[in-house]
């Protein structure tokens, strides 16, 4: 499944045409969206860098919102080395991103390959990008992406740990795994939750291995305890230079390595309550548990969100199967379906990140892509064996087809998509739903602000990160004598990006301005995700 011990060239092709075509899609289109504030700290510790040295080490972050270290490391070397080769100021800071998600599709096609041939492997990468808040995310300079490409490889080493015939294998494959560990825990500290399920595959693992192997094959591919013993080496690999590894390469917590490790791994507190008035009536009266399944069925493509789930049933299904009657191997069946469990168990338990939409739980999905494809590879095969190529290729545009129409349709405000399920943004904006995400609409008026606004004008953004409008200064999205205004009384303009949750910032802007009507905006099907308004005078 995940990794074979010796990638076969079909599978290396296509990992590598994957992450060339991850690549090639992905770098023209990273200029596009808007900047949230989660982003805009990640560019402003990442351009503080670079203006020192681009490759000096990472300063101390501030100890009241501490943040691992891969997000900003990868933007400030992705910034140091494309910037001087001609690369924009924001499209340089993502390129990082792009590259772990080039690294992502190519694990996506071995596994795929793995477990469903080739067919699962083009299925699997298709999956996962043709769903708008996936794309959104691999467009951003946050460490969501990073985070569910070291997942996937994690997952990928352990599972070569455990079932590697040589002995030399397994234990680079455990190393392996101990390093990748490490490198999640960078990027997003929930990732010690991915050992935990690790740990409770290893556990049944073995009543899953299914039929028992003649003799000799025995023999000839090691005995089934030592091959256990490769995936007990690679968990104690993982909780040893997972957590070394943090601490070498996070410098913040160097201070009070204890005290701070404990604040790192704590969970998460509790959200605001303003942070979930914008599911409205979908969450009355529910507890907050349900909150990732919610926003998970709201946001992804419908025909997608089937597919995921479908896929999740037929693993279980399989394992319950291997567990009574022993007449299969579902090894892998439970280890993606744990993998994909434990970020959905992270944000329940509050030590994921806060964050809009499915990036909280973004790791869990590659899994789910892989389960879906395979899903839909076997019920072509069982529903009609002897034309299952055609059936398949009509099963994937079934799906696809739609998702592909979404992810157009919303580029670049990815953040702002919602399904079929919630009725597109103007059914979750009747909910009261989240429009965007930190102020990164305000990206969509930046045309209009530079052509229309008197010369010198000063600007309130009240919901965007000044990161953001530092970052589209120095790229030249936004002119240069445009000033940022502290407060709307200080203001001739005020761009205001609507979240759904509250309007306080549109009543002071209209108070103070002297107007209620809006002098320009951008819209997603006729829903205001950003509005601008303008003293007398200041819009010409």
């Amino acid at each position: 499944m995940i990794g074979l011990p010796r990638t076969q060239p079909g599978p290396r092709a296509l990992a590598a045409a994957a992450a060339l075509a991850t690549c090639a899609a992905l770098a023209p289109l990273a200029h596009a969206p808007g900047i949230s504030r989660d982003e805009g700290r990640v560019m402003g510790g990442a351009v503080g860098e670079v203006r020192a040295a681009p490759l000096a080490p990472l300063p101390t972050p501030d100890v009241t919102a501490p943040e691992p270290p891969l997000g900003r490391a990868a933007a400030r070397t992705a910034h140091g080395l494309f910037s001087r080769l001609g690369a924009g100021h924001v499209r340089s800071l993502r390129l990082g991103t792009v590259a772990f998600a080039a690294g992502l599709s190519a694990l996506l096609a071995i596994a795929g390959h793995g477990l469903a041939g080739g067919a699962g492997a083009i299925l699997a990468l298709l999956l996962f990008w043709l769903v708008p808040r996936h794309l959104h995310a691999g467009l951003l300079a946050t460490p969501d992406v990073a985070a569910a490409a070291l997942w996937l490889a994690t997952a990928w080493a352990y599972r070569l740990a455990q079932r590697a015939e040589r002995p030399a294998t397994r234990r680079a494959a455990a190393a392996g795994a101990g390093l990748l560990l490490g490198a999640a825990l960078t990027a997003r500290t929930d990732a010690w939750l991915l050992l935990a399920a690790l740990a409770l595959h290893a556990l049944v693992a073995p009543r899953l291995a299914g039929p028992s192997r003649p003799a000799e094959e025995t023999a000839a591919q090691g005995s089934p305890a030592a091959r256990g013993r490769g995936g007990l080496l690679a968990l104690a690999a993982m909780a040893l230079l997972g957590p070394a590894l943090l601490v070498a390469s996070w410098p913040w917590l160097w201070a009070d390595v204890p005290a701070r490790l404990a604040a790192a791994f704590a969970p998460g507190r509790a959200p605001a309550s303003g942070a979930w008035d914008f599911l409205g009536a979908a969450l009355a009266g529910r507890p907050p548990a349900r909150y990732a399944l919610v926003v998970t069925s709201l946001t992804l493509p419908a025909a997608v969100l089937w597919t995921y789930g479908g896929g999740l049933l037929h693993a279980l299904a399989r394992a319950v199967r291997a567990l009574a009657r022993r007449d299969m191997d579902a090894r892998d069946d439970l280890l993606l379906a744990l993998a994909a469990a434990a970020p959905f168990v992270a944000s329940t338990a509050g030590v994921a990140p806060l964050a809009a939409g499915v990036r909280p739980w973004l790791p869990a999905m590659p899994f789910l892509a892989l389960l879906g494809a395979r899903a839909l590879v076997v019920a072509a095969s069982w529903a009609w064996a002897a034309r299952r190529g055609p059936l398949l290729a009509a099963l994937a545009v079934l799906v696809l087809w739609p998702a592909l129409r979404q992810t157009i349709h919303a580029f670049p405000a990815g953040a702002s998509a919602w399904n079929e399920l919630a009725g597109g943004a103007p059914g979750a904006a009747s909910l009261g739903m989240q429009r965007q995400d930190g102020g990164e609409a305000a990206a969509a008026v930046l045309d209009l602000v530079n052509e229309r606004s008197r010369r010198g004008a000063r600007i309130w953004w009240p919901r965007t990160a000044p990161e953001a409008v530092n970052a589209w200064t120095r790229d030249g999205r936004l002119r240069a004598d445009l000033s940022r205004a502290d407060g709307p009384e200080l203001a001739d303009l005020a761009v205001v990006a609507l979240d759904g949750a509250s309007r306080d910032d549109e009543y002071r802007a209209w108070a103070a301005l002297r107007t209620a009507r809006a002098s320009a905006g951008a819209y997603l099907d006729e829903v205001p995700l950003v509005l601008v308004y303008a003293r007398g005078g200041a819009w010409r």
